[in-house]
């Protein structure tokens, strides 16, 4: 291609680039008490006291006050729970439980719980051996109890777990506190991919290109991220194990290699590829082969989304003059635009029942996170605070989105509500945070 149009592409391109535990059930769990949270009512109130640590050991580590914050966190973040916050109130009436053997179900009533969570925790040798149930106050009776053994670098995922299982058991789907984030940014000075539990907790840096590094997305399984990187003065495309740190590339031809998508299924991805002069949309094998063009225009058409359903591909195109959304088949048929509001829309994001894409769109100087309903082109706008506000990447469950803004002055990574409340941030790092992806449940 002339250097006319490859510095066009890339300034296009480069915009936004400012041991795990086993577990035992030891109670019966087949009854779902599902909730009226599920239809919008109110939140479960919930109480869990800090775990007992085994008799007669000094907990040093602190880990049965960690395990009822985590807990806590989990479920207040899941949007149905609102767990009671008196520690000491709860201290009170659990010390009151042990000294009995017994649990006070009307005096865990008596403070506004509906639930009661209780665990123990107990150390053998280098190995966590965690015992957690869940109370129906109002029965009087146990719905659920899990055991959890583990090294110390499986103590978080314990506590997710049993949290999944607690939103799980009142609203009939799992909670995502056993998902992970991926991200990038330059804590090191070089903008790497990191990793991330879903609250922002336990990040690790996975890949030290000392270069350049963009757009990473999980793979359906959770297993590898697919991530574009210039170690080789390219934008190339490279696939890493997150295991092993083994890195495989995808595609390396001449030009941009990125942004790519996965397929739902984990067989194919989408691409913008310029290595016929134009930043044209295309589908590939996770290895590169079987290489399939799907648009062929003038324009630049670049961040590819592929829908839930695997049957369409959201993109962006510049065809109309400005960057534009726009929807066609998996098979590059049918194609239409999508969004007309805005001077500058990018980075479509489906929601996971298919319904609604989350972008970033460029309105009076400043980025913010859009969301349109493909059933009513309804367009609700979720952020507006100073700064810009980017890369939407929903969660497994559509109940969150995750983004990243430079609101305080720096790029960092926030998490809000599906309908735009309940905006926080969850990653700071002296480096910044950029282009979250979210990933499905990891067991």
């Amino acid at each position: 291609m002339d250097k006319k149009t490859l510095v066009r592409i890339l300034l296009f391109f480069l915009l936004f680039t400012v041991h795990y535990s086993l577990f035992t059930v030891f109670a019966d769990t087949s009854d779902v008490y599902l909730s009226i949270t599920k239809a919008g009512g109110a939140k479960i109130k919930i109480a869990i006291p800090d775990f007992s640590f085994q008799e007669g050991a000094i907990d040093r580590e602190n880990f049965s006050r960690k395990s009822a914050e985590i807990l806590m966190d989990d479920l207040n973040n899941s949007g149905f729970f609102k767990a009671i916050e008196n520690r000491d109130i709860l201290k009170e009436v659990n010390t009151k439980d042990k000294k009995t053997g017994k649990i006070n179900f009307n005096a865990w009533t008596s403070l506004g719980a509906e639930t009661l969570a209780k665990g123990n925790i107990n150390i053998e040798g280098g190995e966590i051996n965690i015992e957690c149930r869940l109370y129906d106050l109002k029965r009087g009776e146990q719905i659920i109890g899990y055991k959890y053994s583990g090294d110390r670098t499986t103590f978080r995922q314990m506590l997710h777990k049993f949290s999944d299982e607690i939103t799980y058991r009142f609203t009939g789907e799992k909670g995502v506190a056993m998902t992970m984030l991926t991200f990038i940014s330059k804590a090191t000075g070089n903008k790497e991919v990191y990793t991330s539990d879903y609250d922002g907790q336990n990040i690790r840096k996975i890949t030290d290109d000392k270069s350049i590094s963009l757009f990473p997305k999980w793979s359906p399984d959770g297993k590898s991220i697919i991530y574009a990187t210039f170690r080789y003065r390219n934008p190339d495309l490279y696939l890493i194990n997150v295991a092993d740190g083994k890195k495989t590339p995808v595609s390396i031809f001449p030009g941009i290699n990125a942004p790519a998508t996965w397929s739902p299924d984990g067989k194919r991805l989408a691409v913008s590829l310029s290595k016929d002069g134009n930043a044209e949309i295309y589908t590939m094998d996770i290895n590169g082969r079987n290489l399939l063009r799907l648009t062929n225009s003038r324009s630049i058409d670049t961040s590819p989304a592929w829908s839930p359903n695997e049957m369409e591909i959201a993109f962006t195109s510049d065809r109309a003059g400005s960057p534009q959304i726009y929807i066609m088949g998996s098979d590059g048929a049918n194609l239409r635009r999508l969004t007309y509001q805005g001077s500058y829309n990018d980075q479509s994001s489906w929601s996971p029942d298919g319904n609604k894409i989350a972008y970033s769109s460029l309105n009076g100087g400043q980025f913010n996170i859009f969301v349109i309903d493909l059933v009513s082109n309804k367009v609700q706008q979720l952020t507006s605070d100073t700064g810009d506000n980017q890369n939407p990447a929903w969660s497994p469950d559509g109940r969150h989105i995750a983004f990243s803004s430079n609101r305080d002055g720096k790029y960092q990574i926030y998490v809000m509500n599906s309908d735009g409340t309940d905006q926080r941030r969850i990653i700071y790092l002296e480096g910044g945070g950029y282009s979250p992806s979210w990933s499905q449940r990891i067991e």
